[in-house]
């Protein structure tokens, strides 16, 4: 069925209706004759009384199949929205793609043509029919067709963190820091669905650095005596133990688009989550019977942390907002390895410099616990939400298994002795734990994104 397009004498364009509808308008008077129509096959618009007297006669169906043999398959029409009322075209999708890939077309706009059901967003639009041939693109397609999440089309990290040095006033530093309370959490209305552009996090990790390097000077200068060396040496445990996996923290926070969760509630899942997680992790060891095998601590570890998740957020944030279970695992996966990490630098071995320890797994940090915890905790909200389609548990939801397995497996493989024989093969070995880890964290903000975009397209409160 063809749809048209109306456009009034303003400039404001309507539509896509189908004919039935144009009549009722033009029955209603809220339409004149004079008003413009366009459909796809027409060369330009055309007063509506024209398109009637068109419609009224007949036309032959060889004669238009002869003309289409002649003339061959015209060009698609597109028309552009950039979400309101007002639409400009047609347009061919040379012309389209061309300003999208200059620059000068936002991807968030709206695009519609001739047999569309909907406008649809033009990034997503010229990805589908273009393809991603990239590396990510194919990381993404794979990943999403095991897990079932929405594929990633025309993914950029470095559009995603191009604006991460650029100054800010403070203003935005404090609205983040003190969103997620009753009168500081945005509506609907005011957060963008767009892909976020982190940019707090570098900082936070600038400032953990510096604290570091701080809490070193002062260890080295003033070693003769206990109370500074006692106090630099404290200082320096907790600093170097948190500073990477609290600023990854904050990374997740800034993925966070509905800013619906306090930095109160957030401290209390890393430090009493962190803890917390330690112990179940402990008791769950115990009940399996203490497995030796450095791999096995990949199911118990993420199940005791997603575990104690649940716990601390089963009375404000079990609401299945994957992007808020992203949140929660990520803030008690950052308790995790800070704490296990002071547990490693404490434990290194006689001869052994603690401090390459620490900066070891302060590198891989990003790559492991915290995000770990994410997908995790993700996964279980997303299976929440499908749970009030079919009304199985979460933890029973095929939905769910197919993601969890992704960082037990992963867990399991890092730990694991394979790759172990050199250098190269260990760092081989974390590249591809570090590849598939965050594809997987970008899925699952795609699909949070997705979420929130389609809750304040149809006003559903979340």
């Amino acid at each position: 069925m063809k749809s048209y397009l109306i456009k009034l004498p303003d400039g404001t364009q309507m539509g896509p209706f189908p004919w039935e509808k144009i009549d009722k308008l033009y029955a209603s008077r809220r339409i004149s004759g004079d008003d413009l129509v366009w459909t796809e096959g027409m060369p330009a618009w055309l007063p509506l009384r024209e398109v009637q007297k068109q419609k009224a006669e007949p036309h032959p169906q060889q004669t238009d199949a002869s003309d289409d043999s002649r003339q061959g398959k015209k060009e698609e029409s597109y028309f552009l929205s950039s979400g309101g009322e007002s639409r400009k075209g047609p347009y061919t999708l040379k012309e389209i793609s061309n300003w999208y890939h200059t620059g000068q077309l936002s991807p968030a706009a709206f695009l519609w043509k001739e047999g569309m059901t909907e406008w649809v967003r033009v990034g997503e639009f010229i990805s589908s029919h273009q393809g991603d041939s990239s590396f990510w693109g194919s990381i993404f397609r794979m990943l999403s067709s095991l897990t079932g999440l929405s594929p990633i089309e025309k993914f950029s990290l470095k559009s995603m963190f191009k604006g991460m040095f650029r100054r800010r006033p403070e203003q935005e530093r404090i609205d983040f820091f003190t969103s997620g309370g009753s009168k500081s959490t945005p509506s609907l209305e005011e957060i963008s669905t767009d892909w976020p552009a982190p940019w707090i996090f570098i900082r936070v990790l600038g400032l953990s650095l510096l604290m570091c390097i701080g809490c070193l000077s002062m260890l080295e200068a003033f070693n003769n005596s206990p109370v500074v060396a006692g106090a630099a040496s404290l200082g320096l445990l907790f600093a170097i133990s948190f500073a990477v996996p609290f600023s990854v923290l904050v990374l997740f926070a800034e993925f966070n688009v509905r800013r619906n969760i306090s930095w109160y509630s957030i401290i209390v899942l890393v430090l009493g989550g962190g803890t917390l997680s330690l112990i179940v992790t402990l008791i769950l060891n115990d009940l399996s019977g203490n497995p030796r095998a450095a791999y096995w601590a990949g199911p118990i570890e993420e199940l005791a942390k997603l575990i104690v998740v649940i716990f601390f957020a089963r009375k404000f944030f079990l609401n299945g907002q994957i992007l808020n279970g992203m949140l929660c695992g990520a803030a008690v996966g950052a308790g995790f390895a800070g704490f296990e990490t002071a547990g490693y630098i404490m434990s290194t071995e006689y001869g052994s410099d603690p401090l390459d320890t620490a900066v070891l797994r302060g590198i891989l940090a990003p790559f492991a616990h915290v995000s770990w915890s994410a997908i995790m905790a993700g996964a279980f909200w997303l299976a929440m939400k499908k749970q009030r389609q079919n009304s199985t548990p979460p933890i029973l939801q095929p939905s769910f298994w197919r993601i969890a397995v992704i960082p037990i497996g992963l867990h399991m493989f890092w730990n694991s002795p394979l790759l172990m024989k050199s250098e190269l093969l260990v760092l081989c070995k974390y590249g591809i734990c570090a590849v598939i880890c965050w594809c997987m964290v970008f899925l699952l903000l795609n699909e949070g994104l997705i979420q929130v975009r389609q809750a304040k397209e149809h006003k559903i409160d979340l």
